[in-house]
């Protein structure tokens, strides 16, 4: 699967998020996202072009703001984003906020990822039919389970639009690998790869799915056990 390396990375100093993105480069990852939201539209552009120089103009970068705006202040950094030519402007409103969304699509100028906190199949169709999103984006862990998810991603292919996903990467590897309407895996662990037998493995930019059974998911007990409180 391809896959991008999600951080939280809103405030760190600019020679401390390229000195993350060289980490994740040579993780293997070719795809990266960063944060954006900070108190100055300025800064968010300056740190974005940085990234976009030092990463080249072809390299898959997304932006994500964590629901930070309103939609009038998610257009003007959508239009002030364009020049760096992000793959995605993900979650720039709150979820509820569907008619928002749909304008900052519109007139933003940019792609938009949405959806990791929505939680049913009938809010992704909501949100899909008013056209408020690019790429719909499920996580797993909040949409319902492994049913809901893959009942989103078909919805999201009849509607002819990749779909991505957000947390919870050693399951979702899974799936997205058989839909075949998939754009990229999220790989953002928060640290549990430690917990986990035989972590994500990622190489040239892309997430193998494993063969082993089930969810292929097996836990380090003899880790997990030094945290039993």
């Amino acid at each position: 699967m391809p896959c991008y390396a999600g951080g939280v990375d809103l405030d760190l100093p600019l020679d401390k998020l390229l000195a993350q993105t060289d980490a994740n480069l040579k993780k293997g990852f070719r795809a990266i996202k960063m944060k954006v939201g900070r108190k100055s539209l300025g800064e968010d552009v300056a740190r974005l072009a940085a990234m976009r120089e030092h990463l080249g103009a072809e390299f898959a970068l997304m932006v994500d703001a964590n629901m930070k705006w309103t939609a009038d202040q998610a257009i003007r950094a959508a239009r002030a984003f364009t020049p760096y030519h992000p793959l995605w402007l993900e979650e720039p409103l709150i979820p509820d906020d569907v008619a928002g969304h749909a304008r900052v699509l519109r007139d933003g100028g940019l792609p938009i990822a949405a959806g990791e906190n929505l939680r049913t199949l009938w809010e992704f169709k909501h949100l899909i039919e008013s056209g408020g999103v690019s790429f719909p984006e499920p996580d797993v862990t909040n949409c319902g389970g492994v049913t809901s998810f893959m009942k989103i991603a078909h919805l999201a292919e009849a509607f002819n639009l990749p779909v991505t996903s957000h947390g919870a990467h050693d399951v979702t590897v899974q799936l997205l690998a058989s839909t075949p309407n998939c754009a990229y895996l999220e790989a953002h662990g928060f640290g549990l790869d430690r917990y986990i037998a035989q972590p994500l493995e990622i190489q040239d930019g892309f997430a193998l799915a494993p063969s082993r059974a089930g969810h292929g998911i097996e836990f380090d007990w003899q880790r997990l056990a030094k945290e039993q409180a």
